[in-house]
């Protein structure tokens, strides 16, 4: 079986070219390298470095490779960036209408799509279903909600079969000692304070309705994200999936499970962000059901993974 796998530099990406490779599936991978790396690609992978906003490039790939099959993760994902210059992140629409145009033309009809929670916004209900609405708050979100609803589109008028599985928070290591150059997660962001990149951790809000005042998220290690996504190469119908721990865990018990491996951690309450809900979690039911899967690594492991990385 071979697999396109775009944005398969990335922290993500690689991860999942690394375990396709090491279940014997062939790999290519596509990554225009604004923030994936080059060494994380595995050299069994045949590499092309280009945007998925270049059909004619894109095409090229499928001209030379008979591919059964995409994973796609290309996209720019920085919440606030998304809200200060949308302009660049409609690339993740084009890139993604391309590759769909070019999968009808070389007759290619899987594609497992990254997609996320920020689809959801503020948390109507929790644990939060597929069935919740569609509302989110950043242009982050809105791309990917756009994404999920074209690819839709293409498995009613093409046959596609579009599987979308929404992440919740991804944390960990895969082995491949992946450092997010410019982080906007808690996870490396822990790990700039205690490298010395930043004086201190701010955790925004002390006063929400929660058991320590502070948010509460659901983290998922990467490890099990790639399960998923192995997993989902084998549903024949498209579907949208939850990928989640249905577990919460709050900024300071993050913190704790941090100091607990690694020693204190400078860190200081500031203000609550705008947009910031005090709970989300998921609802995996449709993972355990679907696919079959559910999530193995604890927050512990997650923990203990990044600071291997770090």
């Amino acid at each position: 079986m071979k697999i396109l796998v775009t944005g398969g530099a990335g922290y993500i990406g690689s991860s999942c070219v690394k375990e396709l490779i090491g279940k014997g599936k062939e790999v290519i991978v596509v990554d225009n390298l604004s923030k994936g790396k080059k060494e994380l690609i595995d050299e069994k992978a045949k590499f092309y470095q280009g945007d998925l906003t270049d059909k004619k490039f894109l095409q090229e790939i499928f001209k030379e490779n008979k591919i059964d099959a995409v994973i796609h993760f290309a996209a720019y994902k920085a919440v606030g960036e998304s809200m200060a210059n949308p302009e660049k992140y409609n690339d993740n629409i084009l890139g993604t209408i391309n590759l769909l145009d070019i999968m009808v033309k070389y007759n290619v009809n899987k594609v497992i799509f990254s997609s996320s929670a920020a689809v959801y916004g503020e948390p109507e209900y929790i644990p939060i279903d597929e069935k919740h609405p569609l509302n989110p708050i950043s242009y982050y979100g809105f791309t990917k909600q756009k994404c999920e609803e074209i690819i839709n589109w293409y498995s009613k008028i093409k046959g596609i079969i579009g599987i979308s599985l929404r992440y919740f928070n991804v944390a960990g290591d895969s082995g491949l000692k992946y450092k997010d150059p410019s982080p906007e997660n808690i996870f490396p962001i822990i790990m700039e304070v205690y490298n010395g990149k930043r004086s201190n951790l701010i955790v925004f809000g002390k006063d929400y309705e929660t058991k320590d005042g502070t948010c509460i998220r659901d983290y998922i290690d990467i490890n099990d994200l790639v399960d998923a996504h192995i997993l989902a190469l084998n549903l024949e119908k498209s579907v949208v999936i939850n990928l989640g721990s249905e577990k919460g865990v709050s900024v300071k018990e993050l913190i704790n499970c941090f100091e607990n491996e690694k020693g204190k951690l400078k860190w200081e309450y500031g203000r609550r962000r705008a947009g910031d809900p005090a709970k989300v979690m998921a609802s995996s039911k449709n993972a355990k059901e679907l696919l079959k899967w559910a999530p193995k690594r604890t927050i512990k492991d997650m923990v203990k993974g990044t600071i291997e990385a770090y």
